[in-house]
Parts: structure tokens; C-alpha cells; sequence
């Protein structure tokens, strides 16, 4: 028998399949969109994955959004904690941290009190194994994220690149383009881009106002940096693809994986490239030691 998984639904915790949110005190949240959340792993007998860089993002968002927020960093991280280890042993976790609006003061959209906060604990579920091996496609979609550097719980864009365009190119995601030029590529559904050029040079798109500042994005960067690697963060168009040697997207759940194919591109040679492998071991060495302690 499975041991029941629990998350944590404003103010209690209760088991996943029981979380439920109360619409009518939570208008701001579901009818108007004002909710922020991340999405953390945990790893190593619980440990929870950059845990503080993803409350500093989180309390980030809220500051950008004005939205008022229950807890202190401090406090939310205890919370976080003591789920996983009501939790444990359930082998890796995926814990999507939600702040939603609740309800808004009479006759305005103005909160009437403080953020509510769900967390949802799930098992984590990696892409298969084929992912890692022979890489995936992407399907490009102009688009550019509402408060591209908050993290909102509004994936639309996702969504709907992922009906039409994913279907149209038989691809596995897609990839966000500016619609100022319908050329410069932003970032992913919910992964941040890196790109290998004909020097082995290591680029990504560079957070100027228009993509979200990653978690993994920011370990990748430390880690080619701390081994040696160049990096630069730059521009980089759908029209000079075809000078990438290599391609790979990066997430907090699915770490590096590489991407053989943009539209009818065919990135490099078809294949994942040497680079993009290498930091996918650095990626996993650096995991299996990682410790919140």
C-alpha cells in the first residue's frame, strides 16, 4: 500500500487528492488571475532543491505585484520543511508553491487581506529516458509572458502553443519568440534556453526585462563558469539557428535536456551534442550531493 502523499492548503495539511479551493474566498485569485507560484524538487532524502532561491524568487514576484504575503521567508521555508517531512519516505517529490489572491474588498479588485498559500506535494515524474538519449523537438510560437519576470500561475501561452503549433510541427514543446521581431528567442513553456555555437561558446538569451530569471538557469551558468566553460548571455534568432552546434533547455524538475530540432531546423548534426551531455552530467553530479544542510 502506497503511503499517502500530503500538501499543505492555507493554513492545514491535508491530503493532495482533498486540496480544494474555496472560489468564493478566492475571487482575486481565480477570476482575476492574481496568483504567483514556483515549482521545486526534492532530492537526497528529502532535501528541497535551491529552496531559498525559489522563496527569493516567490517573495520577488510578490513585491513586483504588490501582493501582500502571509508569512516571511523564514516562515514560508519552515512550512515547506515540514510538509516534506510528513511526507517522507515517498521517494522524490515535485512541490508546486502556490500564492493566490483570495477575496477582494467590497466593490474593488483590491485584496482584502493577505495572500492564501497552497503547496501541492506529488511524486515527481522525469521524461523518459529517450529525452535524455536522443533529444526532442520544439515548436516556436510568438508569444512573450505576461510580467515576463514574475512568475505567474498563467500559462496560456503554453497552452495554446502546445494545441497548435506543438501538433502542427509533431514537436514535444515550444519555444517562446518575441513578437516585437518574431525572431528572438525568449525562453520555453516552462524551461530556459542555452545554445552551443561553432566555437563551443555557450550562450543564453540575457534577462533583459523580457524572460524569467531561472533557478536552474542561474546553477548552469555557476557551474560552466566554475569549469571553465565560456558563456555569454546574448541574442539568439531563429535565423541563425543553423550556426548551433547544440541546444538544450534546462528546468527546476527535468535539469538539462538537449533539442535536436527547432520548426524544420535540425539542430548540429541531429543528435545531443558533447557539451549539452557534459553539463547534464555536471547537472547530476552536482544534484547527488546536494544537501539543504
Amino acid at each position: 500500500m502506497k503511503k499517502p502523499i500530503y500538501s499543505y492548503a492555507n493554513g492545514e495539511y491535508v491530503l493532495t487528492d482533498e486540496v480544494s479551493i474555496n472560489v468564493s474566498q478566492d475571487m482575486l485569485g481565480t477570476f482575476r488571475g492574481y496568483r504567483i507560484f514556483t515549482a521545486c524538487r526534492t532530492l537526497n532524502s528529502g532535501n528541497v532543491f535551491r529552496l531559498e532561491k525559489h522563496i527569493e524568487r516567490l517573495f520577488y514576484s510578490a513585491k513586483r505585484l504588490a501582493m501582500k504575503l502571509p508569512h516571511n521567508p523564514t516562515t514560508l521555508q519552515g512550512i515547506i520543511l515540514r510538509l516534506v517531512k510528513k511526507n517522507l519516505p515517498v521517494g522524490d517529490m515535485l512541490l508546486q508553491i502556490m500564492y493566490s489572491g483570495g477575496a477582494p474588498a467590497p466593490g474593488t479588485m483590491a485584496p482584502k487581506g493577505p495572500a492564501h498559500l497552497y503547496i501541492l506535494a506529488f511524486p515527481l515524474t522525469t521524461p523518459s529516458d529517450e529525452w535524455y538519449q536522443n533529444g526532442i523537438s520544439l515548436a516556436s510560437f510568438v508569444y512573450q509572458r505576461e510580467w515576463p519576470e514574475v512568475k505567474l500561475l498563467s500559462y496560456i501561452g503554453g497552452v495554446v502553443a502546445n494545441q497548435t503549433v506543438v501538433k502542427d510541427h509533431k514537436a514535444d514543446d515550444a519555444l517562446f519568440v518575441s513578437p516585437l521581431d518574431n525572431q528572438t528567442i525568449l525562453e520555453g513553456t516552462t524551461f530556459s534556453i542555452f545554445a552551443v555555437d561553432n566555437d563551443n561558446h555557450l550562450l543564453t538569451p540575457p534577462l533583459d526585462g523580457r524572460i524569467l530569471d531561472g533557478i536552474t538557469r542561474k546553477v548552469i551558468i555557476d557551474l560552466a563558469k566554475s569549469n571553465g566553460l565560456q558563456l555569454s548571455e546574448i541574442t539568439i534568432t531563429l535565423n541563425r539557428l543553423d550556426e548551433m552546434k547544440e541546444m538544450f533547455f534546462a528546468s527546476s524538475t527535468r535539469n538539462v535536456v538537449p533539442i535536436i530540432r527547432v520548426d524544420s531546423q535540425i539542430i548540429g548534426d541531429g543528435k545531443p551534442g558533447q557539451l549539452t551531455n557534459y553539463m547534464g552530467e555536471l547537472m547530476t553530479s552536482y544534484q547527488q550531493s546536494y544537501t539543504n544542510k
